[in-house]
């Protein structure tokens, strides 16, 4: 049997690890994140929320619900080396990733586009920019400036992280893949193998032997009871 080479990933971890380590924290953060989200919708009837952040508050709890179900296959898929439930862990981390993305830049695309003056009115709690002086809105200014790198920093380092994750995930798969073609290798059948049993032998040699004519008593130009040798009767 052809030993397989065990992937690694950060240089020197085997991927199996590492989906063991990500099944997990999916399925731990996962639940964990779920269960708010949830329980905000149940308490929706008490303090509601306008309808695109309800919409928001639902697509947050059921992916992260989907998280942490699939996490489950990926945590039993590396520890059974099945390729099927490592594989949907890998899929759940891609369209996870996917509805990151498209959420964060909805939100980031919100704050950048949100009015300055309601921004700093936020900031400022109700006073107005006359009663709260120039260095106090200075320093609303600043703080909101700060709040958006940071706020596109995370996104950013959040995603990459997740991006990596899914790396790690499909590796392993490629993995799997690997040792299944190396425990159940291709064997050609005998019957397709054409075999050569008399290299010597060729086309026009096997005409010769065929053709009547071919024989030196027959040849050109050679007398019937001739000997080919002496050209003699």
């Amino acid at each position: 049997m052809v030993n397989v080479r065990s992937r690694k990933f950060c240089c020197c971890f085997p991927v199996r690890f590492g989906v063991f380590v990500l099944s997990m924290f999916a399925m731990i953060g996962g639940s964990f994140v779920a269960a708010i989200g949830w329980i905000q919708v149940s308490q929706l009837n008490e303090n509601p929320l306008p309808v695109s952040d309800q919409i928001a508050l639902y697509i947050h709890s059921g992916i992260f619900t989907v998280l942490a179900l699939l996490a489950v296959f990926g945590f039993f898929g590396a520890l059974v080396r099945n390729r099927s439930l490592t594989s949907a862990f890998a899929i759940a981390l891609a369209v996870h990733l996917g509805f990151s993305v498209a959420s964060g830049i909805f939100t980031l695309v919100t704050l950048f586009k949100q009015d300055p003056q309601v921004t700093l009115a936020k900031c400022l709690n109700g006073v107005s920019v006359a009663d709260a002086g120039e260095a106090k809105v200075e320093v609303c200014k600043s703080e909101v400036a700060i709040f958006k790198g940071v706020m596109v920093a995370a996104y950013v380092i959040t995603w990459l992280i997740q991006l990596y994750a899914y790396i790690i995930v499909e590796r392993y798969v490629d993995q799997l893949d690997e040792e299944a073609d190396a425990a159940n290798p291709v064997v050609i059948p005998r019957s397709t193998v054409v075999e050569i049993t008399n290299p010597q032998v060729t086309t026009y040699n096997g005409f010769q032997s065929s053709y009547p004519f071919s024989t030196p008593h027959q040849a050109y130009g050679v007398t019937r009871g001739q000997d080919p040798a002496t050209n003699m009767v």
